[in-house]
């Protein structure tokens, strides 16, 4: 695996924390416990093998049921308030002299902020794989409470958008011949990226070329399916549109680009131009897996909710907004149809760029039924406008257009508010208020 170069405050931080007593004395707890465990498995010390000997996947699972019972020792709080300690003083230090070598528009606090997000995302490029555990990385949880800078964004899909081989399988094409990178269909998909585009985010425009060299692999994989996925989606919007303007004839002239092209446009705003066409295309095909492996709801999509369930988790919230929803939209099928291509896309030219990514992360983390907990929230903080809404084209219209005037901030407190106590219990992440802050010293001074 490729792995990002540590910087030397970064490592001279890790040698610090490993070096100190409290560290020390976890690591003897975390041994005795784990050789404990062995024992009690194998039925007594002459039956347990050497650790080494054990398999990565072996070892993987011993050491985490030991750790599960240290967490809430005194050995294990002791080590945590160290490390805090030693996390502070590095954090310090290092901010101090990048900004006597430089002076940089960036006050101490958001450098300080700057330089651990970088920090922070060379340590996740060296987070461990095993196939078993791929989706699991239960232990990033606590990214919930997080404001995530853009280096360590980019690092936690990294790690959640894992698909080496996919990546390999197109190296190899590429080795073989540019035009078995190609889809039949490029033509088609060209239009596609260019409407997603416009509709989705335009400042994007000059990405078209490896947004259309990536949708046309993917396409050129698996082009029959794809096909009837596509004439589903048209389906689906022409209900819609005939839901939202009764008196009109038809669908669009023009059918809308399929959902997963939509999906493309937060991983170019993610790895940017950095990032070479194998790495895009590995982050869409695990992106496509993860969703395609999501078990079926009887009243959601498999790609991020549903408008059925984001409308279910309204009514536990605002049963008035929803009973309004529904008696203007004309029963519960139809408000649930307005909500379900959003849902389909992820939120992705429903929300402002800078929003959708803030859901994205949300969903990299705790899944992305969290798609419909963020539309929910958007109908709650439109929910004066939209009650003042009394015919399907006006709400649906008010509902488009002023959702993506929604601020990360807006939303972030929205979810809070309505949605995180849940999740959080779920996950077993502290509030933020409950996790051992930095202690301020000299970095905000």
């Amino acid at each position: 695996r490729r792995q990002e170069s540590l910087a030397p405050w970064v490592s001279a931080l890790r040698a610090r924390v490993a070096a100190s007593p409290e560290f020390k004395a976890l690591s003897t707890q975390l041994f005795a416990e784990v050789r404990s465990g062995m024992r009690s498995v194998g039925g007594g010390e002459g039956d347990v093998p050497p650790l080494a000997e054990l398999t990565a996947e072996e070892q993987t699972a011993r050491v985490r049921e030991a750790r599960d019972g240290l967490l809430q020792t005194e050995v294990y709080g002791r080590c945590k308030e160290a490390a805090w300690r030693a996390v502070d003083a590095a954090l310090d230090a290092e901010s101090e002299e990048v900004l006597l070598k430089a002076p940089r528009p960036l006050g101490k606090v958001e450098t300080a902020i700057d330089i651990a997000g970088h920090g922070a995302s060379q340590l996740l490029s060296r987070w461990p794989l095993h196939t078993e555990l791929r989706w699991e990385h239960a232990a990033l949880a606590w990214l919930v409470n997080a404001h995530l800078p853009p280096s360590l964004r980019r690092a936690l899909w990294r790690v959640k958008l894992r698909a080496p081989a996919a990546r390999t399988r197109f190296e190899a094409k590429a080795a073989e011949s540019p035009l078995a990178l190609i889809s039949p269909r490029d033509a088609v998909i060209l239009r596609q990226c260019q409407a997603a585009l416009q509709q989705g985010d335009p400042k994007l425009l000059s990405s078209l070329p490896r947004m259309r060299a990536c949708a046309s692999y993917r396409d050129s994989l698996d082009s029959i399916g794809r096909s009837l996925e596509e004439r589903a989606e048209e389906e689906e919007e022409r209900l819609m549109a005939a839901a939202l303007a009764p008196d009109a004839a038809g669908a669009p002239s023009t059918p809308p680009p399929p959902r997963a092209v939509f999906w493309l446009l937060p991983l170019l705003r993610v790895f940017g131009e950095e990032a070479d066409p194998g790495e895009l295309v590995e982050r869409y095909h695990a992106l496509i897996s993860a969703l395609e492996q999501m078990p079926a709801q009887p009243s959601s999509t498999a790609s991020g909710g549903g408008g059925a369930a984001a409308m279910d988790l309204l009514k536990g919230q605002d049963a008035k907004l929803a009973a309004h929803l529904e008696a203007v939209m004309g029963g519960a099928a139809k408000s649930a149809l307005l909500l379900k291509a959003p849902c389909a896309r992820l939120g992705v030219g429903l929300l402002s760029p800078d929003a959708t990514l803030f859901v994205w992360d949300l969903c990299l983390i705790a899944g992305w039924t969290q798609v419909g907990a963020a539309i929910a929230s958007a109908l709650l903080l439109l929910r004066d406008g939209l009650l003042a809404c009394t015919a399907p084209a006006h709400l649906a219209d008010y509902f488009l257009l002023h959702t993506r005037q929604l601020t990360v901030e807006q939303l972030r407190a929205a979810l809070e508010r309505h949605f995180m106590p849940e999740l959080r219990a779920r996950l077993g992440v502290p509030a933020p208020e409950d996790v051992l802050p930095l202690e301020p010293s000299d970095v905000v001074s």
